[in-house]
């Protein structure tokens, strides 16, 4: 029964060496996993500014100061609406070449 018993111990020293390795693995494994964590919140950081950025860069006020102040342009005096004219027909449409040619086709 000797040799059994050596088995065992052999068996168990294997088996605590394997969950030792198994161990290290994961430690390792949750360290990336945490390092990775790192990254996504810091780069959400940068992204969460950046949007900031843009939503402030698009705000009308800041896109007339801009116009404004840096490149020199003036507010009108008063602003002129244009709206389209109703045209009576298809004709008012059509070029001169061909009303020549007979009107509407």
């Amino acid at each position: 029964m000797p040799a059994l018993g050596w088995a065992a111990a052999i068996t168990v020293v294997i088996a605590l060496f394997a969950l030792a390795l198994l161990h290290a693995i994961i430690v390792d494994r949750q360290a990336t996993l945490d390092n990775l964590n790192e990254q996504i919140e810091q780069v959400q950081a940068v992204n969460d500014r950046l949007r900031l950025n843009v939503a402030r860069a698009e705000s009308p006020e800041r896109i007339v100061a801009e116009a404004l102040n840096r490149l020199g342009m003036v507010e009108p005096d008063r602003r002129i609406y244009l709206s389209p004219l109703e045209l009576p027909d298809r004709q008012a449409y059509l070029s001169p070449l061909e009303l020549d040619e007979g009107g509407a086709r």
